[in-house]
């Protein structure tokens, strides 16, 4: 292929390719994905200097992976670097693994303009996917670029552009560059049991940044879906598997293993809500209450029925016949209705003197919903636990209210002394969390509260992972053989 030699005062006609982004130097040929196309009929004419030469190309020229290369021929999963020659004055261009320069030039006779990532293993036949009847050592379309289009990182090596999110994204799963940052190779191992805050760290190292929610969603697009790797077993090495159903796990632009084999984490943040029982019993705040013992409990017994669907508690007021207002500790309050009827509908609630959680000695044998049952009080963020038991009448005592001139819970309790019982809490305290590596803590709710969103699913899940799968319940701290990463970088 030729040029030919252009004066330095002659460029201005060609600055117009130059301030123009959406000209692109390289792109792949659309009918034969062996061959990339230099364009210069297409956006030129495009004047490029080598070495001290100016040459300008006016025409559409081809560049071939099976005649143009520098040395050897095409292999599968590389990287390879597409370069124009000074070839003694004439214009020639080169493929070539060399990322300096290729066989036979040198650092003044040759220029990188360009490169692109070959396809690692054979895609398939997968109906309406853009990359089906792909061969391995085919160039991957997405992956072509030039001096104009090109990623922000580090390199474009092992990266994918999509035009949906207009982002360069890692074709492999994440693995160690060896120097403390992130590279996307083929058959290397995953880069996993890795913390979020380790992950950011090593993406920075590299220029790089983990996905946003939508767009790894975009960048998945026709990947497996509702599959996981075949085996259900830890990928350990990254690119072309296959999964469940024998179809690649391949994106349409070309990203390998997005879904199904490995979760990876996202920039987007979370919210992990916990009851628990570090956090739940308010006892520090006397949010308490007194069932006292009676030999022989006055009062009528105590039932929860449900209006609209919310639980509320009621007895049979004999005396006074109107709504109580009891009180835990100072402020928490919560509503006692008189119903003359309470039996009819209600559920009764027992005691359980002995239990082991303050907050759990209310019993209910609850047949309408099979579940505990929780009623609100003045304050959302506390409510009183009914324990669902279906031996609630065994495993308790009946729990009434005295509404004479007592005026307290009661109970026959078999210790003969009075017991308390507590509200659960339903938004657990907040506090401070060192994280590793001493770099600061983080002030979150209860045991977890701050999580970050992780994507795609792994390899045990197969109905649940896919493009749109997410696991929003994993703090930033955590770590598992499941969960990598894979990292993206805007264009220049």
């Amino acid at each position: 292929m030729t040029g030919w030699k252009i004066s330095p005062n002659g460029i201005t006609d060609f600055m117009n390719f130059y301030m123009d982004k959406t000209k692109r130097l390289l792109l792949i040929n659309p009918s034969d994905p062996t061959q990339i196309i230099v364009q210069g009929a297409t956006y030129g004419p495009i004047p490029m200097k080598v070495g001290s030469q100016w040459f300008q190309v006016s025409t559409d020229l081809v560049i071939s992976t099976v005649s143009n290369m520098d040395t050897g021929t095409i292999a599968a999963a590389k990287d390879y670097y597409i370069y124009a020659c000074n070839n003694n004055g004439v214009l020639a261009f080169l493929i070539s693994l060399n990322a300096t320069y290729p066989s036979g030039y040198s650092a003044t006779t040759s220029r990188k303009i360009g490169g692109f990532h070959t396809l690692c293993v054979d895609v398939g036949t997968i109906s309406g996917h853009l990359l089906t009847g792909f061969t391995a050592g085919q160039i991957l379309p997405q992956s072509v670029w030039d001096l104009k289009f090109r990623a922000n990182s580090l390199n474009n090596a092992g990266l994918v552009y999509d035009p949906n999110s207009k982002l360069w994204v890692q074709i492999y799963l994440a693995s160690d560059d060896g120097a403390s940052g992130v590279q996307s190779v083929y058959n290397a191992a995953t880069l996993d049991t890795i913390t979020w805050n380790d992950i950011v760290d090593r993406g920075g190292k590299s220029k790089m940044r983990c996905l946003h929610d939508y767009e790894f969603q975009l960048m998945a697009r026709n990947s497996n879906e509702k599959t996981s790797i075949t085996g259900a077993a830890d990928p350990v090495t990254t690119g072309g598997h296959i999964d469940s159903a024998s179809r690649r796990m391949i994106s349409d632009i070309g990203v390998e293993d997005a879904a199904g084999a490995m979760n990876q984490w996202l920039l987007d943040q979370g919210y992990r809500y916990d009851v628990d029982a570090a956090s739940v019993g308010d006892t520090a705040a006397g949010a308490v209450i007194t069932v006292y013992y009676s030999a022989t409990a006055g009062g009528n017994q105590l039932y929860v029925k449900w209006d609209n669907n919310i639980p509320y508690l009621c007895s049979n007021f004999a005396t006074a016949q109107a709504d109580k207002v009891l009180t835990f500790g100072t402020n928490q309050k919560f509503l006692v209705k008189h119903d003359a009827d309470a039996a009819t509908g209600g559920l009764p609630i027992y005691i359980k003197y002995d239990a082991t959680n303050i907050w759990e000695k209310l019993l209910v044998n609850n047949t309408v919903l099979g579940k505990d049952v929780y009623v609100e009080t003045n304050f959302p963020a506390f409510q009183i636990k009914l324990k669902h038991d279906a031996s609630a009448a065994t495993n308790g005592v009946a729990l009434k209210y005295d509404d004479g001139a007592d005026s307290r819970l009661e109970a026959v309790i078999p210790s003969s002394a009075n017991t308390t019982f507590d509200l659960s809490t339903m938004g657990p305290a907040y506090g401070y969390y060192a994280l590793a590596g001493n770099k600061g803590s983080i002030y979150r709710q209860g045991v977890y509260g701050d999580v970050k969103l992780a994507a795609g699913g792994y390899w045990s899940i197969a109905a649940l992972a896919g493009s749109r799968y997410r696991y929003s319940s994993i703090y930033r701290w955590y770590t598992s053989t499941s969960l990598g990463g894979r990292f993206a970088s805007e264009p220049i």
